[in-house]
């Protein structure tokens, strides 16, 4: 995949949380990306409430659905 995000490029293998236009919040660790999508492993759904359920396998998001991601510092 081309790897034209020098910022992503940079975080690859960082752990972030994803929400989308839906207000779904997603945790994982960045493993791939295109114009497309973002591909994250180790992944956690994140209630509102803060309950968090393991998702399995990598996860889809799409990018154009993603209103921000921010990087967790652990």
């Amino acid at each position: 995949m081309a790897r034209t995000d020098r910022l992503l490029r940079d975080a690859e293998r960082g752990r972030f949380l994803f929400t989308l236009d839906t207000e779904e919040a997603f945790e994982g660790v960045l493993i791939d990306w295109d114009e497309a999508h973002f591909v994250i492993d180790n992944t956690f759904s994140i209630a509102p409430t803060g309950d968090r359920l393991a998702v399995d396998g990598p996860f889809w998001l799409p990018r154009h659905r993603v209103k921000y991601h921010q990087a967790i510092r652990t």
